[in-house]
């Protein structure tokens, strides 16, 4: 049996593994927002922070896929990482101060997954949707 995080056996692109690590700290990171908006904090709502825990479960999941070479992850992995930052443009508007830089933190490592996912060659070409797929 092989190991679900082994790179080399599966000759995964360097960008892929990038991005899927990437992921997997984003995931933890909201998911533990998320726990702990449902835990502590009384000035937001238990629907938000299990909104931000199901968001984060869901991009591990993602981004496990991902890195296990799975096209429904890749697929998955850009479609969450959109959600996240159209959401995080639209709170970094709708708020201030330090939560300006959270939102702008979450909204960099957002397009930073899909500029590896989408903007390099070597990604796409990983998941066989490439200019070289085509032909």
């Amino acid at each position: 049996m092989s190991d679900p995080l082994d790179f080399e056996s599966k000759d995964t692109p360097f960008l892929v593994a990038v991005a899927g690590m990437i992921g997997i700290a984003k995931a933890l990171f909201e998911g533990s927002f998320g726990v702990l908006g449902i835990a502590v904090a009384s000035s937001v709502d238990d629907s938000f922070g299990a909104g931000a825990l199901v968001f984060g479960i869901l991009y591990l999941i993602a981004s496990i896929m991902l890195l296990r070479g799975s096209r429904f992850g890749y697929y998955v992995t850009v479609a969450l990482s959109v959600i996240g930052l159209v959401a995080a443009v639209v709170y970094m508007f709708s708020s201030g101060g330090a939560v300006f830089g959270g939102a702008l933190l979450i909204a960099l490592t957002n397009a930073l997954v899909l500029y590896l996912l989408l903007g390099r060659d070597s990604s796409r070409e990983f998941f066989g949707l490439g200019a070289r797929a085509s032909r």
